[in-house]
């Protein structure tokens, strides 16, 4: 699929230059590989670096992508530029850090992750901004999550994250002659993305399947490595699925209100049924956006369904484990949807949560009377979670004066939507230059491992010249 354009002169260096003891071409390949298939690489500079080394040129035509650049190498050919640029001691101490990093556990998981026990987050999102040459994300909203996601790695917070697989992802844009947006969507090459399929505990491909009053949709689950943490992605491109929910994950946020709704039902219901089916009980439902909100009324049907308990007592205790991040400031932002489209696709849920039209369709208006309102994602986000934040103090502010119809009693200021400013994965966006800097004048437990403040004091020790220099680079 890639033109290979790189040469090598083998007669310029001997293949067994500066190779490890033991190592074969193929052990080489193999650890180069593993080092591709988990996003732990995109946030360490050093072995960014590594890949960079092994041809620029192609790095950079490629989108960044290790695992489309290795497929250009055979393993004898692989080992020759790594003879040529001795890198066998950096490929080995990457794969080893690694290694190590996806063994141990952090120091702050010691002390905090405990009230958790075997029950982890589940974090559910419709985008998840990991890195460039995985194009499942648009925007802020999708960054926010793969920052959550590779800080909850670093830290040690056992936490499952479930999202959508898109093939050909979000728009690419350019301007043409006349200054013009242009779109474009591209197919994403499959299998050169760090993607396996997720297994049951006997070792079978999952496949989850959700009902509506039109038909049966279904849907693959995928799984990619980020550090220590595994994200779900379902995908709808099956033969059994009818032409239409073929592509339902096709693209992110395309289509209209039928196709929206239908992401949305294999996104969260089809999300909590994947974590059923590969056994994980979470302790915590963590909704970014209402887009997954629908996730809540299948963990209140399976609580009914394994506990007997009534709705009102399961719905309850869901709602006490889940979490809701609202983002939208404006009121158009909020998905809607009419009763039709409600009944259509969750009639069949409804029927088992044994509540009737009405009563599902209140769960998602601001005025349950009002037979006209539509149902608002938001609004049934922020009913089934006993905790809600906004991302930063001035939204907050916004949220809580747009959110208050639903707390009449309350005055605005107390309306119960907290925030949480957003923040970012530090070292996915520290400049290589100024992470050597701070691993070698700061202690060593300054890194995303830690996070203890105290640790930043040392900064002040740091030469002023010094630290000039390296921001300026």
């Amino acid at each position: 699929m890639y033109p290979n354009n790189q040469t090598t002169n083998s007669k310029a260096v001997s293949h067994t230059s500066g190779r490890l003891a033991g190592i074969t071409p193929q052990g080489l390949y193999d650890k180069c590989m593993a080092l591709a298939s988990n996003l732990w690489w995109s946030w360490h500079p050093e072995v960014i670096n590594l890949f960079r080394s092994l041809d620029p040129i192609r790095w950079r035509q490629l989108g960044h992508n290790p695992i489309a650049l290795l497929r250009e190498f055979t393993p004898e050919r692989l080992e020759i530029r790594a003879a040529e640029l001795v890198l066998y001691t950096r490929i080995d101490q990457a794969y080893r850090r690694m290694t190590e990093y996806m063994n141990k556990q952090t120091p702050w998981a010691r002390r905090n992750v405990g009230v958790l026990g075997s029950q982890p987050v589940a974090y559910f999102s419709l985008e998840f901004g990991v890195h460039e040459s995985v194009p499942i994300y648009s925007g802020g909203l999708g960054v926010l999550s793969g920052d959550h996601i590779k800080s909850a790695s670093g830290l040690g917070v056992p936490l499952i994250a479930v999202g959508l697989f898109y093939n050909q992802g979000y728009f690419k844009q350019h301007l043409d002659t006349a200054g013009w947006q242009q779109e474009e969507y591209l197919d994403t090459m499959v299998e050169y993305l760090p993607l396996e399929p997720a297994t049951d505990p006997k070792g079978s491909k999952i496949t989850v399947s959700i009902q509506t009053r039109t038909g049966t949709i279904y849907a693959k689950v995928r799984q990619m490595n980020v550090g220590r943490v595994r994200l779900l992605l379902l995908d709808t491109d099956l033969e059994e699925n009818q032409p239409e929910d073929r592509q339902l994950t096709s693209r992110l946020y395309g289509g209209n209100n039928r196709t929206r709704i239908r992401q949305e039902i294999v996104s969260g219901i089809g999300g909590i049924r994947a974590l059923k089916v590969l056994g994980i009980t979470p302790g915590v439902y963590h909704l970014n956006e209402g887009h997954n909100a629908f996730a809540t009324l299948e963990a209140i049907r399976q609580r009914m369904k394994d506990d007997g308990a009534k709705f009102h007592d399961a719905a309850s205790d869901i709602a006490q484990k889940t979490v809701f991040t609202t983002h939208t400031p404006v009121p158009a932002g909020h998905d809607r949807f009419d009763g039709n489209l409600i009944e259509e696709h969750l009639g069949p849920l409804r029927d088992e949560l044994g509540i009737d039209h009405g009563h599902l369709m209140s769960l998602g208006r601001v005025d349950p009377s009002n037979n006209s309102e539509p149902f608002c994602m938001t609004v049934l986000g922020l009913k089934m979670s006993r905790y809600a934040n906004a991302v930063a103090s001035l939204h907050g502010v916004v949220s809580r004066k747009m959110w208050q119809c639903l707390w009449t009693h309350l005055p605005e200021e107390k309306v119960p939507i907290g925030h949480i400013t957003n923040g970012v994965h530090v070292p996915s966006w520290m400049a290589w230059q100024i992470n050597t800097l701070f691993e070698r004048h700061l202690p060593s437990s300054w890194s995303e491992e830690s996070y203890d403040p105290k640790e930043w004091e040392a900064i002040q020790d740091i030469d002023p010249g010094e630290l000039w220099e390296t921001h300026s680079a």
